[in-house]
């Protein structure tokens, strides 16, 4: 009950600087076995382009919620490299949208990335009351290994029931664990991170402070029904104001999309 006067209170003061606001969509080129393209182009329709960077990440800030058409120029694909489809549709619903990935083949897939310590991708649901998602997520955590990139990544969670909005914006890895899963091929399928980051309204501006702590367990391909997700977000008296699973050792089920442990570019 205390969590939820919190909410309450939170909301009435966000409310006010409720606007519209774009959020960025994520997309990924990479092999079965990790393996990255760089500096191929990306577009979404009617929008603009980008170009993936070492990782296979490129970055288009969408206006907007809706359903956006994702193609990737052939033309700049790397040498051995194959793709079918070449376009995918995404829907946004709000401002977590999953990591969109397109799936390489052919030779250039045949040398995977060296093992090592792990980075997370992600994006989908968790939970749905009548017919609602509990919970929409996705992210970048640590990318290519790197705790410098983007401040250790961006992790965002949309709590459709209060309307909350959670960003994940300075992000530390604390282990990578486990076991070994096979797509990608990886020696670790367990990640646990913490960091700090603001919450706010959906959509909206204003924003308050917060602290984080998580855990994404990459169990199955694919993730939705397999894969699990631990998320609790504390304000500055330590109250939680957003949690996702019960603890650590009982995370939540994650219902569609999926949680991804990558070991590429890691040394």
């Amino acid at each position: 009950m205390k969590t939820r006067i919190i909410i309450a209170g939170f909301l009435a003061a966000a409310l006010s600087g409720l606007t519209v606001q774009a959020c960025i969509l994520q997309i990924r080129l990479a092999c079965d076995n990790d393996r990255a393209a760089s500096d191929v182009q990306v577009c979404v329709s009617g929008v603009g382009c980008a170009t993936t960077d070492g990782l296979g990440i490129a970055l288009i800030p969408i206006p907007s919620i809706g359903t956006y058409t994702i193609c990737v120029n052939p033309a700049t694909l790397p040498p051995g490299a194959t793709l079918s489809p070449l376009c995918q549709k995404v829907k946004v619903v709000d401002d977590a949208p999953p990591v969109v990935v397109f799936t390489l083949g052919g030779s250039f897939c045949s040398t995977p990335p060296p093992p090592g310590p792990c980075w997370l991708t992600g994006g989908g649901t968790v939970g749905k009351t009548q017919g609602v998602a509990n919970y929409s997520f996705g992210g970048v955590v640590y990318p290519g290994c790197s705790p410098n990139a983007a401040d250790g990544g961006n992790w965002n969670v949309v709590d459709h029931f209060s309307g909350l909005h959670f960003q994940g914006q300075q992000i530390t890895v604390d282990s990578c664990s486990g076991v070994s899963t096979k797509s990608p091929k990886v020696n670790v399928n367990i990640i646990d991170f913490h960091g700090t980051g603001v919450l706010g309204v959906n959509g909206g501006d204003a924003k308050t402070p917060v602290s984080f702590v998580g855990r994404a367990i990459d169990n199955l391909e694919s993730g939705g029904g397999n894969d699990q997700l631990y998320i609790v977000v504390t304000d500055s008296s330590s109250q939680i104001v957003m949690q996702i699973g019960n603890s650590a050792s009982d995370p939540a089920t994650i219902s569609t999309g999926n949680l991804q442990i990558h070991t590429s570019s890691c040394n």
